[in-house]
């Protein structure tokens, strides 16, 4: 049997400015796969990389001639995943069309109500991604898969529930032949990191899940901590050495979660010699951050953390369910950054209730902290999320944009204020945070490269005006 997987790109390409990393959870699903059925032929196309909207799978569709198409969606790519479904039909009327990522594991009705799409699969895919390859190639029918939801007579039928592998170990490495890494290692390629200190970049999943219940994430992974084994991790780093990658980025959920794994990881980066650059653009707990770890990732090439703050209003952090101690991060800030550490800033504004006294809060512990860089979202209530569902109990109209990559849009106002005065302490969080001529004059000695900071000033400024 022939698989195609499609990274969905978006509807409109020419605005196209977000992120852009190597397909992982294809490359794990093709992975598996081999592993479990091997003599399936599959093939991966990334939209994504290509720049390009659903058009662009037509060539690949006549050549390759699929018997099933697999695509992966997140919420900003839900317009064109249904594009990709479109024309698969178009093409092929009988042709297997199944989805799978967070938009469809959020929204399986909204995805099913598409008659292009017969199957939506939830959670973690590989297995689910064998059993339905298992009853494609049989001509069986596609119901009560676990882990998936069909549409029949008008109605979703969901399969059992499945439960996510145990042991992480057990899964091959990501399918890294099947990607053209070389077409990710170029300069204007957007990452989530937003500045690299090499260019041949990728990244690493080293675990999955979060144990934290932020209200504003999906959950695709459970809230159980799992973790590949240190050699198993370590392994993988060094077959991807081998493939010319010099820097990476680790995508974890929470990577220290486990703070003696973490550890071990930076001492087998550096007892392997790996000369690798790390940075953790996502999933990186700040208060758990001990002076020891800290200085065992200086060796091992860290260069750059993203820190998840979300907000410096002591009643939002609780509404929010993050966790999270705002003296302890910001002391994790501190010493990240004392030891030469780019350090970077998620925040956002618009969480149900919120003032404009406690969006000032935010901003103020933004500008008092050692952080050299800052972002400042709107909060969007994605389907899925526990948000969303404050929101409708709220009786607020969401006006989502999937083509909307920027988290600048004022999707939805939860807050205790107007329109427009979210929008003005929005635009009052960035001039004030890099207002601060000390502030760029740490991200210009800092940053590996200064002529990011321009390069991602106007990145931001298009995600911001444009």
């Amino acid at each position: 049997m022939r698989v195609l997987l499609v990274e969905s790109g978006v509807a409109a390409p020419d605005r196209f400015v977000y992120q852009c990393y190597p397909p992982h959870g294809l490359m794990y699903l093709a992975a598996f796969l081999r592993d479990r059925r091997p003599g399936h032929e599959q093939k991966i196309i990334d939209l994504m990389a290509l720049r390009s909207g659903a058009d662009a799978i037509d060539n690949v569709l006549r050549e390759f001639s699929p018997d099933l198409v697999a695509i992966h969606a997140m919420s900003f790519q839900s317009k064109c995943m249904h594009q990709i479904a479109a024309r698969v039909k178009a093409w092929n009327p009988r042709g297997v069309v199944a989805v799978g990522g967070p938009h469809p594991s959020a929204a399986p009705d909204q995805t099913l109500a598409d008659p292009n799409i017969n199957l939506a699969a939830s959670g973690e895919g590989e297995e689910t991604y064998v059993e339905l390859v298992d009853r494609v190639a049989a001509g069986a029918d596609l119901a009560g898969i676990p882990g998936s939801a069909v549409r029949r007579d008008g109605q979703v039928q969901s399969g059992p529930e499945r439960p996510f592998i145990a042991d992480l170990d057990t899964l091959p490495f990501p399918a890294w032949d099947l990607v053209d890494l070389r077409a990710y290692f170029t300069d204007v390629m957007p990452n989530q990191n937003d500045i690299t200190h090499r260019r041949e970049v990728t990244t690493i999943f080293t675990s999955r899940a979060c144990p934290f219940g932020c209200i504003f994430c999906h959950n695709l992974f459970g809230k159980k901590f799992r973790a590949r084994s240190v050699g198993n991790v370590l392994d993988e780093m060094e077959a991807l050495r081998d493939r010319g990658v010099r820097e990476l980025h680790l995508i974890d959920d929470c990577f220290n979660s486990d703070l003696d794994r973490a550890r071990a990881i930076m001492r087998g980066i550096r007892e392997r010699r790996l000369d690798l650059k790390l940075a953790f653009p996502n999933g990186l707990r700040g208060d758990r951050l001990p002076d020891d770890l800290l200085d065992l990732m200086v060796a091992a090439g860290v260069y750059k953390m993203n820190f998840g703050v979300e907000s410096g209003s002591p009643r939002v952090q609780k509404l929010i369910r993050k966790g999270l101690s705002l003296d302890a991060i910001k002391d994790g800030i501190s010493r990240a950054a004392a030891r030469g550490i780019f350090t970077h800033g998620f925040f956002m504004l618009g969480f149900p209730g919120e003032t404009a006294a406690e969006m000032e809060q935010t901003i103020a512990f933004a500008c008092a902290t050692d952080l050299h860089t800052a972002g400042f979202a709107l909060l969007s209530p994605f389907p899925g999320t526990e948000v969303h569902h404050m929101a409708l109990e709220m009786g607020k109209t969401i006006d989502y944009d999937p083509d909307d990559t920027s988290y600048m849009r004022l999707s939805a106002n939860l807050t205790a204020e107007t329109d427009d005065t979210v929008r003005r302490m929005h635009h009052r969080a960035h001039w004030k945070f890099y207002a601060s001529p000390r502030r760029v004059a740490r991200i210009l000695t800092t940053m590996p490269h200064p002529t990011d900071f321009v390069r991602s000033g106007l990145r931001h400024f298009r995600l911001k005006f444009l």
